[in-house]
């Protein structure tokens, strides 16, 4: 049996892996509200995400012209959560996707 102890916010710990799957059960919530939000902004276009180890850190992948799916690496999305980094790091990347795709003129925007 797994000990537990109670950190100074009052958290149960019960080892390292709950507290790690807790935080990628949050992370991942956030991905998912990331989501949606991108689909409401960019009305056309659906994304989604997929959690994989078949990528570095994270990537966007493009499934015909208004499907695009955001690939992001477990434990890296865990990593940039737990400091602080989920703006810059992961939801930037969509806006990234959109810009980089006005400059080469990949896809336009409405007004």
């Amino acid at each position: 049996m797994m000990e537990s102890d109670t950190s100074g916010d009052g958290t149960a710990r019960w080892g390292t892996g709950v507290t790690m799957t807790h935080s990628l059960k949050n992370a991942e919530q956030m991905v998912v509200e990331l989501i949606a939000s991108a689909n409401r902004a960019h009305a056309g276009s659906t994304w989604s995400y997929e959690l994989t180890s078949e990528v570095e850190n994270i990537e966007v992948v493009s499934r015909g012209a208004v499907t695009h799916v955001l690939r992001i690496h477990p434990c890296w999305l865990r990593y940039v959560v737990a400091h602080g980094e989920f703006e810059s790091c992961v939801a930037d990347e969509i806006n990234a996707w959109y810009l980089l795709a006005q400059l080469t003129g990949s896809v336009t925007t409405a007004a």
